[in-house]
């Protein structure tokens, strides 16, 4: 009964943070900030690394296939953006960045 009570109590504060509060908890998920700058999605690898220097570890997860049709060709171009994984750590966490291509589309923050 009693970790019931327990677990219905964190539920409870769980919904609390993410509806009242939860604006802040949840934009600092993915606010990467490098000294003064802040990095927003759509920057480039060399943007980065600019404001935040070399990352702790660099590893490629994966490829996207991507088709672009040209309406003054007859033929389209098929290509492959690369998928690579950035990862800072810092001293409230590790962020981890994603990049297709040279463009970041995605940032995770994990606690440590």
């Amino acid at each position: 009964m009693f970790i019931r009570v327990l677990r219905l109590i964190c539920l409870v504060i769980s919904l609390v943070l993410l509806t009242d509060g939860g604006e802040e908890v949840l934009a600092r998920d993915d606010t990467l900030r490098c000294g003064s700058d802040l990095i927003n999605l759509g920057e480039t690898m060399f943007e980065v690394r600019r404001s935040c220097g070399e990352p702790y570890s660099i590893r490629d997860v994966g490829e996207k296939r991507q088709f672009r049709d040209y309406k003054k060709k007859r033929r389209g171009v098929e290509f492959v953006l690369y998928l690579t994984e950035w990862i800072y750590e810092r001293n409230d966490g590790i962020y981890v960045l994603t990049f297709e291509g040279s463009r970041l589309v995605r940032k995770e923050f994990i606690f440590d």
